[in-house]
């Protein structure tokens, strides 16, 4: 059994982040730049515990991603992710209105992470030879530190 009361502020942390958004444009570039670097940990921090949740209920769903080729699940990565880029311009040109353009945001950061962790796990599959279900983890730690070094290294361009 699974006890959701232990997870669900992870799960639920980046619906905070709905309300701000009406008052983000007279922010400045630095507390924009640090409500963004929120956002995103704590989607990627979302994305764990659901990744932590999920797996292992769908262990059918995994094995069929296991058993993709790296150089395949590369290609069908870089198609994916080209695909989210046109859906992402699209879908903000499109829409203006301030709370549905905030749930969208939100879940195509849900979507582009997803996308991407995929991507580099297969690359790191091709090097290392294991599964990606074994590297979707480690991989979204890294996307995420290295997203909070180079937020403070704008960060710092910004105070200069």
């Amino acid at each position: 059994m699974i006890n959701l009361k232990k997870h669900l502020l992870s799960l639920c942390f980046p619906v905070v982040f709905l309300i701000v958004p009406f008052w983000t444009n007279q922010l400045s570039p630095l507390l924009q730049t640090l409500f963004f670097l929120m956002l995103f940990i704590s989607v990627c921090l979302s994305l764990h515990t659901a990744w932590t949740l999920l797996n292992p209920r769908f262990p059918k769903w995994t094995a069929r991603v296991n058993r993709l080729h790296p150089a395949l699940g590369i290609l069908l990565g870089l198609g994916l992710l080209a695909a989210f880029g046109y859906l992402f311009f699209t879908v903000f040109s499109l829409v203006t209105f301030g709370i549905i353009q905030s749930i969208l945001t939100i879940v195509l950061m849900y979507i582009g992470l997803a996308i991407f962790v995929f991507l580099l796990s297969c690359f790191v599959e091709g090097i290392t030879r294991q599964s990606k279900d074994t590297l979707f983890q480690p991989v979204l730690i890294f996307v995420s530190v290295s997203l909070v070094v180079f937020s403070t290294f704008g960060i710092l361009q910004l105070m200069a």
